[in-house]
């Protein structure tokens, strides 16, 4: 089978009450063969998968050979970090008229040796007829698929390819000398698309081509096809909204560009929610940027009252248990599926510095609602102190005060700055930090979301400038960018 081109990774678009939305799945892949996508993958990391149950599964792709009528051909998702799972999944598929190859990633959770993945992948391959596409994303299932390993993996008759995703070019180059010729490589990477294809590569599995498809199969087949002034300028129009997609963790980013251009609603489930407001705002304007049409934002479902908002009014309790709202077969209650719109920030929903510096008056009188925050939104590790009394300082503690209150002046540390490199997605990324950012804790800091085994700190560095200079002489850095901490030392 001679795949080639670009290949959309195709986000499973739901209702409000949760369930997956058939017309609007129907939709987006007629649009998306009609703009000339080369093939569609339903049901990879990009449609929520894991998400799904065995019938949701069987549907969304279902659905997608129905409306695809053999226009394109279909790569469907059958992964599980359990072999006998894994080849249950693909031998349905296998079985399935109209899905015409295979996409199955490494196990994840498990870890497995070199050896372990080369047997899952063997025992997969052996049960089926289908071609199979390995998926290789460390960032994701915590095991990568090294190039020695895939050299064996290729002998294997019906594994044609693989889409890489490693995020890392050195490794990306030791797979083409490795694998033979035959062996087809996608770029798991929007950006790093023209590297791959200049390397000898088949294409893309892409994630921006959700919402440019045209566009993203243009640039593609330029590239394929040696017209290297096209595809660089496609490339350097689209590379801020490629950027863009990974704001937040995929697929949350391009459901909701989606769901800005209109074509689906923007819902998730759970453990996935909604974008901040300030990622949401940088992915508009990107989407602007590179032409699309950004229309009126759908109003997401209205958040649940708060414990505390809830008990402030007895009398209205009281009411609420006398009287409950009807229950509705088969209804998400709102605020519980991640949909929730953000919260507007009180004053006990500051950032960490804004905690860590603000008066001990009002640390005290917002402790309840701080505790109320956390417990629901699970929001940066500050640690609140309970509410137990105090007991009374003895004499020498008295005598000690003014020392204790000194010390902090005398201990202060001059301000530096760190530089944050993570790759647990996929592409490396870069974030500059001041030390005293909560994020940073002078390098020792774990950001929200960050994976000891895929991130490491640069620094410390004296200067901004000295900062920034080291950033852009990086290797291997797809995107950079400045936490807010900075212009507040910059300024």
């Amino acid at each position: 089978m001679n795949l080639r081109g670009c290949g959309t990774a195709l986000v499973t678009p739901f209702r409000h009450d949760g369930a997956v939305d058939e017309a609007a799945l129907r939709e987006l892949v007629a649009w998306q063969v009609e703009s000339g996508i080369d093939f569609l993958v339903p049901c990879g990391t990009t449609g929520e998968t894991p998400t799904l149950s065995r019938k949701e599964w069987m549907r969304v792709v279902e659905l997608t050979v129905e409306v695809a009528a053999g226009r394109v051909p279909i790569v469907a998702g059958a992964t599980s970090n359990c072999t006998r799972e894994a080849i249950e999944k693909a031998r349905v598929l296998s079985d399935r008229a109209g899905v015409d190859a295979i996409l199955t990633a490494s196990p994840y959770y498990n870890k497995p040796t070199q050896e372990g993945q080369f047997q899952h992948f063997r025992a997969i391959a052996q049960a089926v007829k289908k071609p199979l596409i390995l998926y290789n994303v460390p960032g994701r299932t915590g095991a990568n698929i090294e190039p020695v390993t895939l050299a064996r993996l290729a002998h294997i008759r019906n594994i044609i390819g693989v889409k890489e995703a490693s995020g890392n070019l050195t490794q990306i180059v030791e797979v083409f000398n490795a694998v033979p010729a035959s062996f087809q490589v996608f770029s798991g990477d929007d950006a790093v698309t023209l590297p791959v294809i200049s390397l000898g590569g088949a294409g893309i599995i892409s994630v921006v081509s959700n919402e440019i498809p045209h566009e993203m199969a243009e640039m593609t087949r330029a590239a394929l096809n040696n017209d290297w002034e096209t595809a660089r300028r496609l490339h350097r129009k689209y590379l801020p909204l490629m950027q863009a997609n990974f704001l937040e963790s995929n697929p949350i980013p391009v459901k909701a560009a989606l769901a800005m251009m209109g074509k689906i609603r923007e819902v998730y489930r759970l453990p996935l929610v909604r974008m901040k407001e300030d990622t949401r705002a940088k992915l508009e304007k990107s989407l602007i940027a590179a032409g699309l049409e950004v229309k009126a934002a759908e109003p997401p479902p209205p958040r649940r009252p708060r414990p505390a908002a809830a008990a402030a009014s007895a009398t209205a309790v009281q009411a609420l248990a006398a009287e409950p709202a009807p229950q509705v077969e088969g209804a998400v209650a709102p605020g519980t599926d991640g949909n929730a719109a953000e919260p507007a920030p009180a004053a006990a929903e500051m950032s960490v510095e804004a905690v860590v510096d603000a008066p001990a008056t009002v640390a005290e009188s917002n402790s309840s609602s701080v505790a109320e925050d956390q417990a629901e939104t699970a929001a940066a590790p500050i640690a609140v102190a309970d509410e137990v009394p105090a007991a009374a300082p003895s004499t020498s503690e008295m005598q000690a005060a003014p020392a204790a209150q000194a010390a902090p002046a005398a201990a202060t540390e001059p301000l530096r700055f760190f530089l944050y490199e993570s790759w647990h997605a996929g592409p490396h990324k870069l974030v500059l930090h001041r030390s005293t950012c909560g994020a940073c804790r002078n390098g020792t800091g774990h950001p929200s979301g960050s994976d000891e085994a895929h991130s490491r700190w640069h620094g410390p560095y004296t200067t901004v400038q000295e900062a920034r200079e080291t950033s852009r002489s990086l290797n291997n850095i797809l995107i950079r960018s400045e936490c807010k901490c900075v212009g507040k030392s910059s300024s």
